[in-house]
């Protein structure tokens, strides 16, 4: 007789690293397994299917186990099957909680058909520690071992990505298939980017002109939900990629980003001088000529901007209220005797948003152009320093950064041991729940007050990586060529970009039109 049916949620998985091809990991092949299983046993009723085909095992956000996550909370369902562990998940850690905190506090049951775990039955929990840790190692050897393989291709000059570059096609060759194609239809498109680009145009027009003639923007050809969704229209954005891109000059190039470990996702951007760049590897769209031509005018863009809003102190102006990034806006009137006005004025960027909390106006920028001057000149004026003084306080300031870069890097190591630390006690705590050493309401507050103390940790280092690396990229200006800047500035008729870069940090205006200037050589003003 029975005593009881239980709700079966069959979950499946495949991974990316298993391979799509490989028949004992197959979607089909896990499905006739739980299913023969569950057929076998007459306490067992099927009520649902959870399938995450090419999901990694690594972390558990996926679709299919957060479906089946919903069930289980509504009670829809009261027991998991799954062909092995190895597909509920790899990482010991995460797949111990679900298994034995998670799932065991509603009542709900887990089978492991291939490793015969049925949390019904204490014997199938013996190794599980063991066959857990063996999982999550084996998932790290995988990913190691796809790095390998992929930094040998992108030596190679193998194009990995998915889709080709707009202008190309992927070779329909199995043997090559890393190679790339001209598209004939796209390439010329390409082409003509690159000759109005050269012929004046600017890279908003550009977008504009192949809006209105209906050419289809790059987003068009990815068949894909992401693109799928987007409006498919050319932006100004995907005209300076094309002109900034090697690929149009036959090179390769890879290896811009990396993941730190198969188990965290966010990707770290790689110096341009560490990228990998393998040249000739297919037909150039563009000659090398037309290409160095495009490039230096787009490294002058600023020297030949005509527009209107172009201003030479609009990249230096923030709000003083909230410390947002300040925006110049263009507004225009038309008056009685049918002439245009135009004026100029700078907005802080937080009061377009609908909940702003930000109060502080705007500030017209015939204003603030000769508040800048003259405060810029009063500063400048003061700075009568002998030669002995600007040596002290130059070197002052170079032994300053570097007892505070020597202090940061001392508590950047002390939070990563500390880190180091918290992960080996989370790993007892959990060996000593399994062998029943602690209660598991005991290693509940134990865990959750580990990974809040390991979260703080985390942020905390991110902040102070990220200050450092603002100590290491800013150069302690040699007092000694401030006066000579100074002279120059007093001697300036109109304000010019290029002194201004050299002088002024940010600039911060107030109601009442009021300002603060920040110089790169004083701490404040």
């Amino acid at each position: 007789m029975i005593e009881r049916t239980y709700k079966v949620g069959m979950y499946i998985r495949l991974s990316r690293e298993d391979g799509d091809d490989k028949e004992s990991e197959s979607v089909e092949n896990q499905r006739d397994i739980i299913t023969n299983f569950i057929e076998s046993k007459e306490d067992l009723e099927l009520v649902d299917e959870y399938v995450d085909d090419g999901y990694t095992g690594t972390n558990f956000d996926r679709p299919g186990f957060k479906r089946l996550k919903e069930d289980v909370d509504k009670e829809r369902i009261n027991c998991v099957i799954t062909k092995d562990l190895s597909r509920f998940g790899r990482d010991h850690i995460d797949t111990g909680y679900y298994l034995e905190r998670y799932l065991p506090s509603l009542h709900v049951r887990y089978i492991a058909i291939g490793d015969q775990v049925d949390t019904l039955d204490s014997k199938g929990l013996g190794f599980l520690t063991f066959k857990l840790s063996f999982n999550d190692y084996y998932s790290q050897d995988i990913s190691n071992k796809i790095r390998a393989v992929k930094k040998r291709k992108q030596e190679k000059g193998e194009y990995l990505a998915p889709y080709a570059p707009f202008g190309y096609k992927k070779d329909t060759d199995t043997n090559n298939r890393n190679h790339l194609l001209i598209n004939d239809e796209t390439a010329e498109v390409v082409k003509r980017i690159y000759k109005l680009y050269l012929d004046g145009m600017g890279t908003p027009k550009i977008a504009e002109l192949l809006n209105e003639e209906g050419v289809p923007a790059p987003s068009s050809y990815l068949d894909t939900e992401r693109y799928n969704k987007c409006s498919h229209k050319w932006g100004k954005g995907a005209i300076y990629s094309i002109l900034k891109s090697k690929v149009y000059l036959g090179t390769i190039t890879s290896h811009k980003s990396y993941k730190v470990n198969h188990k965290v996702k966010t990707r770290i951007k790689v110096p341009k001088n560490e990228m990998i760049c393998v040249e000739n590897k297919h037909e150039p769209i563009i000659d090398e000529e037309t290409f160095n031509q495009v490039q230096e005018k787009l490294s002058k863009g600023g020297e030949s901007r005509n527009r209107l809003n172009y201003n030479p102190i609009k990249q230096f102006v923030y709000c003083g209220v909230c410390g947002r990034k300040a925006s110049l806006k263009t507004h225009k009137r038309e008056v009685k005797s049918g002439e245009i006005h135009t004026h100029q004025y700078f907005r802080c960027n937080k009061k377009g948003e609908r909940w702003s909390d930000c109060d502080n106006g705007t500030i017209r920028n015939s204003i603030l152009l000769p508040l800048v001057e003259k405060t810029l000149k009063e500063e400048c004026s003061k700075i009568i320093f002998s030669k002995g003084d600007l040596t002290s306080i130059y070197e002052q300031a170079k032994e300053s950064s570097n007892n505070k870069k020597t202090l940061i890097k001392r508590q950047i190591e002390k939070d990563e041991n500390e880190i180091i630390s918290i992960e080996k006690k989370i790993e007892q705590i959990y060996a000593d729940k399994i062998e029943g050493i602690i209660k598991i309401e005991d290693f509940t507050k134990f865990y959750d007050s580990y990974q809040q103390k390991k979260e703080k940790l985390n942020v905390k280092l991110k902040g102070l990586k990220k200050e450092l690396a603002e100590l290491d990229n800013d150069k302690i200006i040699d007092y000694r060529k401030i006066k000579k800047l100074a002279e120059e500035c007093l001697n300036m008729e109109e304000l010019e970009p290029a002194l201004l870069e050299k002088l002024i940090d940010r600039i911060e205006y107030f109601k009442g039109r009021k300002i603060k200037i920040k110089f790169k050589f004083t701490e404040s003003k």
